[in-house]
């Protein structure tokens, strides 16, 4: 493995430094150590990232999705939405944000499934992402009322139904 510095701040930390980090007993050294990968474009961090999706403590997991999303290297797609069917994850905001940025079509229906998340943060995170995914744009207020709610989520998955086959990956 390479020791080459990591640019973090002002200085740098090099990659072997910032791979122990994301064992140390602190948590919030590990959650630093996973935000500085995420930022340092090196994707042989993803293997290392995604194994902290299951740290014990919830801000250590975010900050490993949130910087498997910015790394942009799409082997982390299956882990993350893995993290969709996990009820015990915890927020799925940045499993959301980093599987839209990573362009991830096949989150697209768990994305649906979001927009009747009971938390409108949730709901509004999901709709985002599937305009920005899919370049369709259905109106859909996240804090709005469940009737309106489910009329967008109706055309939202009558548009799925219609397009899966062609924007799924072959």
């Amino acid at each position: 493995m390479s020791t080459q510095p990591v640019p973090v701040g002002g200085g740098s930390v090099d990659f072997d430094t910032l791979l122990r980090d994301l064992n140390h007993q602190v948590w919030e050294i590990r959650r630093n150590s996973c935000e500085e990968l995420g930022t340092s474009g090196d994707t042989r961090a993803v293997a290392y990232l995604t194994r902290l999706l299951s740290d014990g403590v919830g801000a250590v997991r975010f900050s490993a999705a949130e910087a498997l999303g910015k790394l942009g290297d799409k082997s982390a797609i299956p882990s993350l939405i893995s993290l969709l069917d996990n009820p015990h994850f915890g927020s799925y905001g940045p499993v959301i944000e980093s599987l839209a940025s990573l362009k991830a079509q096949e989150a697209i229906p768990y994305f649906i499934r979001f927009l009747r998340d009971h938390d409108p943060r949730v709901r509004g995170l999901a709709a985002n992402a599937l305009m920005v995914m899919t370049r369709q744009f259905i109106g859909f207020k996240a804090k709005g009322n469940e009737e309106e709610r489910n009329v967008a989520i109706g055309q939202w998955e009558a548009w799925w139904e219609k397009n899966k086959q062609s924007v799924l990956p072959k």
